[in-house]
């Protein structure tokens, strides 16, 4: 019998690696002999040694210019006879030290000014600057390019922006993709963007198109190096809407693993645990990476941040057992900034010395819903009008501690919905027949069911219409939606002890009577067979006054709540939009108290009940080896945020920095058998009465660990 030891080294490098930093340049010009003139590949090893890196990802070819010796792509003029990959990989070999080469796709600047054929055009018969179309030959160009770097000793490619853009103009109205098109659907690519059965099949031939060039590239890798692995950049995940050219669950799984880059200073603070936890919803195999960057405000701003919110940031996508890669980019002259590396080897020594707790499987509580067709058809050229809900709903979870995961609408079954206590859908504006049965399915064998906003009340083309499709789970029936104006408002009765204890549960840390306002559109229903539960208000409304669009709480428009009973589940509705509001400009934490009041009605006792300060995030795994359920604690702690601009200038604000940990205390309520409780940090202090579990911490991030019986 084969050793597992050496089972284990057989193991691709991005099954055995956590942590790693992409090393790239600033800047692409052949007009002074500065630029990447001070680069060199044993540099860039020295410095991912340094920092702890278990791998290195190398920018050999980007908009303008290869690193190594090219004789396909332009390499770079001020390196000279120099080959940066080889040197590299030379210094690389003494320990064992994986890399992976970077291959840029779009914005190839250098390819679109030398083939205009090459070119995407819009439906105007404009080019389209910077991208190239994916049913072109450009394709034969970036396999020549990858066949080149595939003679040196590489582990993988990392290939790059694979998208159409993420604004308009869109494309691509190019002759080969007008000819693939007619052959495709016998009809030509209309003009414009029509939202109808035709633009239907626009958005699928784009997303086809994308996909195809990428499972092409891999095939075409895969046959000369089956050895080395490729991946591709994603941008299926919010906030990315149909623009990109890319759908949750197809292009999440090009590729041997899903990359996606996190950037908490463009994304917010939240994305590290969203980003995870989508991809690994989306991704058939779970093997994903999230890549970042070290500075505060931007890829290329030269700054460094704090080695206490790199290792927050790390830590985070570790805790979802997530790879990461840190982006490094390089000063002008290709140096390299030691106080970088310094810091992320301060946070990769830390993951490296975590590695028996992370990777295991997750724990969910609740799965939310995520739906491709609300996304393209509902939410159109404004993404957050539907992503507005799912955000919300993650944020409110995320800072009440409650485990979840993510369930995409493009591949759902009910064996995946049954992974989960309860499902949540967050504005899931159209749900199909087949999934408004595949759902019944669900909660009549025992699940439960949390529709919030708008669930259902749009066909397929994201038009509003008279009845709900989800009507038979709401147990009521449709009355109107309120889509003009969105002052409207939530009261739940004062006083009630009713309704199976729905009232009570609904009411924790809600203040008595209060109108809670509740910023977004709202869907008016009549019960049938649900219980009712508190009302939706709508605003009064004014003429000739400077507030009308946002009034005080006037007449009802329905139930605030109802809840039905389905077989041997539940359905909870609360049809306004108290998860899109949580993260609109008039958020109120008790949204998120309600909406965790009702994920903790609908499942009462789960394996743990957590209680911490809200920027602390909570994720919760399961070591079927050791037999052990680990409890993260990853805390986020920096200074208020606070606004640069002048007035009148609309509200910005800053993205806040980390600057040093957060001393804390938490508590764990455990309802499974339990053998007994310890904590990963020496430093960190636990103690355990009965059944819950107190804690206190400096850490970043600590494990409590609880071995079950």
């Amino acid at each position: 019998m084969k050793s597992s030891r050496n089972t284990v080294q057989r193991e691709p490098w991005y099954r055995r690696h956590l942590v790693g930093i992409e090393i790239g340049p600033t800047g692409a010009n052949d007009r002074d002999r500065l630029y990447m003139s001070r680069a060199t590949g044993k540099d860039w090893v020295d410095a991912l040694l340094r920092a702890n890196s278990e791998y290195g990802v190398l920018f050999m070819k980007d908009m303008e210019f290869a690193y190594y010796d090219s004789k396909v792509a332009r390499k770079c003029p001020n390196l000279g006879r120099r080959d940066i990959l080889r040197e590299a990989l030379d210094a690389a070999k003494p320990h064992n030290l994986p890399i992976v080469a970077y291959c840029q796709v779009q914005y190839d600047d250098s390819s679109w000014r030398a083939h205009p054929d090459w070119r995407m055009k819009g439906w105007e018969d404009n080019d389209l600057g910077g991208r190239l179309c994916y049913n072109s030959g450009y394709i034969e160009f970036i396999k020549a390019v990858l066949a080149e770097m595939m003679a040196y000793e590489i582990v993988g490619f990392h290939v790059d922006m694979l998208d159409y853009g993420f604004t308009p103009p869109i494309g691509c109205w190019c002759p080969a993709c007008k000819t693939r098109f007619r052959e495709t659907y016998g009809m030509d690519l209309p003009i414009g963007e029509t939202w109808d059965d035709a633009w239907d099949r626009v958005l699928e031939f784009r997303t086809e198109s994308n996909s195809r060039f990428c499972q092409e590239v891999q095939a075409f890798v895969r046959e000369k190096r089956p050895d080395i692995s490729v991946d591709f950049n994603y941008h299926g995940y919010p906030p990315f809407s149909w623009y990109p050219g890319q759908t949750p669950t197809k292009h999440a799984n090009n590729g041997d693993f899903v990359t996606a880059e996190g950037l908490p200073w463009v994304f917010g603070h939240n994305t590290p645990s969203l980003i995870s936890l989508f991809m690994k919803g989306v991704r058939n195999d779970g093997q994903t990476q999230v890549a970042t960057s070290r500075g505060v405000y931007d890829y290329h701003d030269f700054t460094v941040k704090p080695a206490v919110e790199i290792e927050w940031e790390v830590m985070t996508y570790m805790a979802h057992g997530v790879q990461c890669t840190i982006v490094d980019k390089l000063y002008y002259d290709g140096a390299l900034e030691p106080v970088a590396y310094d810091r992320i080897g301060q946070a990769f020594a830390a993951a490296r010395s975590k590695r028996q707790y992370v990777g295991h499987p997750a724990v969910p509580e609740v799965g939310l819903y995520y739906s491709l067709r609300s996304r393209d058809w509902w939410g159109r050229s404004d993404p957050p009008k539907y992503m507005r809900s799912f955000w919300g709903a993650h944020l409110a979870m995320l800072q009440s501690h409650i485990p979840m995961g993510v369930i995409p609408d493009e591949t759902v079954t009910l064996e995946r919905l049954k992974a989960f206590p309860v499902v949540w859908l967050p504005g899931v504006t159209i749900v199909s027949e087949r999934e408004a049965e595949l759902l019944a399915r669900y909660v009549a064998e025992g699940g439960n069911l949390l529709i919030t906003g708008l669930t259902g009340v749009c066909d397929r083309y994201g038009q509003p219409m008279e009845r709900s499709s989800v009507e038979a789970l709401v147990g009521g029936k449709l009355v109107r939606c309120e889509l003009r104006y969105n002052d409207n408002y939530l009261t739940l009765p004062t006083g009630v002890t009713a309704h199976g204890g729905l009232g009570a549960a609904m009411k924790a840390d809600i203040p008595e009577g209060l109108p809670m306002l509740v910023y977004g559109p709202l869907a008016a229903y009549e019960a049938t067979t649900a219980e009712t539960l508190g009302s939706l208000r709508l605003a009064y409304r004014s003429e000739n006054n400077l507030w009308v669009n946002h009034m005080s709480p006037g007449s009802p428009a329905g139930p605030a709540m109802l809840l039905n009973a389905l077989g041997k589940g539940h359905v909870l509705t609360i049809p306004c939009a108290v998860d899109s509001g949580y993260v609109g400009e008039y958020r109120l934490v008790e949204h998120r108290n309600l909406l965790r009041n009702a994920i903790r009605f609908l499942n009462p006792k789960p394996p743990v009940v957590i209680d911490a300060p809200a920027n602390v995030e909570t994720v919760v795994t399961r070591d079927p080896k050791r037999k052990r359920l680990l409890v993260h604690f990853v805390a986020w702690n920096a200074p208020a945020p606070f606004s640069a601009m002048a007035f009148p200038t609309p509200k910005r604000v800053l993205p806040p920095v980390m600057e040093e940990p957060m001393t804390y205390s938490a508590s764990v309520k455990i309802n499974v058998p339990c053998a007994g409780v310890s904590v990963g940090s020496r430093s960190s202090k636990a103690a355990r009465r009965g059944d819950v579990v107190t804690w206190s911490t400096s850490a970043i991030h600590d494990v409590l660990i609880i071995r079950l019986a």
